[in-house]
């Protein structure tokens, strides 16, 4: 589913025993952390909750300064902030994500991983040498998390990958996978960030958008829509990422309420986040058309192949690629 506004807390924390103990002021440390999503999204509130028990638990030392929404800027612009040591950390897509460490992007390769089930296989498989990989490039993964199954809403009728050579859709300025899918569908796309879609639709530049429905739903989008996909052709990837060097200088006590916080609760914020993904789509069947493409999924099969192939060498390697339909590909067990 929105521009920077810097504060800089102090917390006075009073020590001694009497009238004449001179009081001391303790500067709080504070986590500035970006995200695309909206204050009272599901995903928004959560962090709300965070922030309200990291400063209970640490005496108001530690506190999470979140920027919702988008007002940092869209997410390139968030991992350059966290570069330059404006941000800390944020909630990032695979998009943010993948300006970091790319091999991330393999996750959301189109048409690759089509299933919750699928996702969390290939995610736990992948996790350990992921994570690795954003140690090695300054920051911390605290969490995975996913924001709903991906789907095509439009203006228009869509139901063959042709269909999109006659519309206006939606490119993520900073998604590599959008743009190849895109290019090996022969559309021409508009390149634009997240929030500037909703004026765009407004004034006509884009017709169709690729996104979760908790995405449109929450950036309003679908009152400028008017059809949605039945069939999802992927999962909206994300995590919670710290720069290490931030997150190594926390208390023990808030990096191991971080790290207890998201462990704890990973399992219910992922369930309840797919489920009010799940009930914004049945609330968006509602409002929209709903196209069922099935007559023409190996024709959307093929252009998807043809997009994550074109990315195999330069955001992951083929080998990886490879490794990654391998694991969707194994039978779903009991458990899984």
């Amino acid at each position: 589913m929105r521009h920077l506004l810097l504060l800089c807390f102090l917390g006075l924390l009073i020590s001694g025993d009497t009238f004449a103990t001179r009081a001391f002021a303790e500067p709080v440390f504070a986590l500035r952390i970006a995200t695309l999503a909206p204050r009272q999204s599901p995903l928004g509130r959560a962090y709300q909750d965070l922030r309200k028990e990291m400063k209970a638990r640490t005496e108001g030392k530690v506190e999470l300064k979140m920027y919702y929404g988008g007002i940092s800027g869209d997410e390139k612009a968030v991992v350059n902030k966290m570069r330059v040591g404006q941000l800390d950390g944020a909630l990032l897509t695979a998009t943010g994500l993948g300006g970091l460490v790319p091999q991330v992007l393999v996750l959301q390769a189109p048409g690759l991983i089509r299933s919750y089930e699928t996702l969390d296989r290939v995610r736990n498989e992948l996790a350990p040498e992921l994570e690795a990989l954003f140690v090695k490039a300054g920051y911390r993964l605290i969490g995975w998390g996913d924001s709903g199954q991906i789907r095509l809403f439009s203006k228009h009728r869509i139901q063959d990958p042709s269909d999109l050579k006659r519309v206006r859709p939606w490119v993520w300025r900073d998604s590599p996978t959008m743009k190849a899918f895109i290019s090996a569908v022969g559309a021409n796309g508009v390149q634009l960030g997240v929030p500037e879609v909703y004026s765009a639709l407004q004034t006509g530049m884009i017709d169709t958008v690729i996104s979760s429905s908790i995405g449109v739903l929450g950036f309003q989008w679908h009152t400028r829509l008017k059809t949605m996909s039945k069939q999802a052709s992927g999962v909206v990837v994300g995590a919670f990422i710290i720069k290490k060097d931030r997150f190594d200088a926390m208390p023990q006590a808030a990096r191991d309420l971080l790290l207890e916080a998201t462990e704890e609760r990973r399992n219910e914020w992922r369930e309840s986040g797919r489920q009010v993904d799940a009930e914004a789509a049945a609330l968006l069947s509602k409002r929209l058309e709903v196209v069922n493409m099935w007559r023409h999924m190996r024709s959307w099969e093929v252009v998807q192949a043809a997009a994550r192939d074109s990315l195999a060498g330069r955001l992951y390697s083929r080998a990886l690629l490879d490794r990654v339909m391998e694991i969707a590909q194994r039978p779903t067990r009991r458990g899984d």
